[in-house]
């Protein structure tokens, strides 16, 4: 009985408080078939003057099947690009109490250019690949909140942000659900620690409120899950 009523709690803290997105990076979140979630961020950027300032970004998830999802990401970068990243995951494992989550999935598929900067403007059209897997682990003496979720993923060099290489080898960190409402994430993508805070109001179920940091930059942003069949 308690591996059951475990199984059951793992299956709503997740779908409920842990978003399919963490500032873009890959990870064995997924939602489940019928649920979409469409998410928007602005990143403010300590660059030089010559460099980009700020990045416009918005992402939609859709879950196609309970194993299969798929993403676009559209990225608005100041004197730079607006370009369009499709991502695709497939679910391998489905979390229990004794086994993670695990996810196999690509970016970039259809190859798009993401930036104009010739140094690294053909190596952004690179079709990048990623193994995500990911726990629940329970702080309190009961199922739910506090919770954590470990997140660990091995990939090769994505180049679709900022023109730098992310994703490449070992990349991974936590998520954390402190009370139904409110939650944290420390994670890193390889080439930047990314950090948050999350808040979902009561009285407005599926919307969740953020901000953070993503390596010396800085990012608010605001998502919206929701079933449609």
């Amino acid at each position: 009985m308690r591996k059951l009523l475990i199984t059951l709690a793992l299956a709503l803290c997740a779908g409920l408080a842990l978003a399919a997105d963490i500032v873009t990076m890959p990870t064995a979140n997924q939602l489940k078939k019928g649920e979409v979630e469409v998410a928007a961020y602005y990143l403010n950027l300590d660059l030089p003057p010559a460099a980009p300032q700020n990045v416009w970004y918005q992402t939609l998830y859709v879950g196609v099947t309970d194993w299969l999802e798929l993403d676009l990401h559209r990225a608005d970068v100041d004197n730079d690009k607006v370009s369009t990243v499709l991502v695709a995951s497939v679910k391998v494992l489905s979390e229990t109490a004794a086994t993670p989550d695990v996810v196999i999935g690509a970016r970039n598929i259809t190859g798009e250019r993401t930036t104009n900067n010739p140094a690294v403007a053909n190596l952004s059209e690179d079709t990048s690949f990623f193994v995500s897997a990911a726990k629940t682990f329970f702080l309190g003496e009961q199922p739910g909140p506090p919770l954590a979720r470990l997140h660990l993923s091995y990939g090769n060099a994505d180049w679709t942000l900022l023109g730098e290489a992310r994703h490449n080898g070992f990349f991974g960190g936590a998520q954390f659900l402190i009370t139904p409402q409110i939650g944290a994430v420390a994670i890193h993508d390889g080439t930047d620690l990314i950090t948050g805070l999350t808040f979902m109001p009561q009285s407005l179920p599926g919307l969740t409120l953020k901000a953070g940091t993503y390596g010396d930059h800085q990012w608010i942003g605001a998502a919206y899950t929701k079933a449609l069949f």
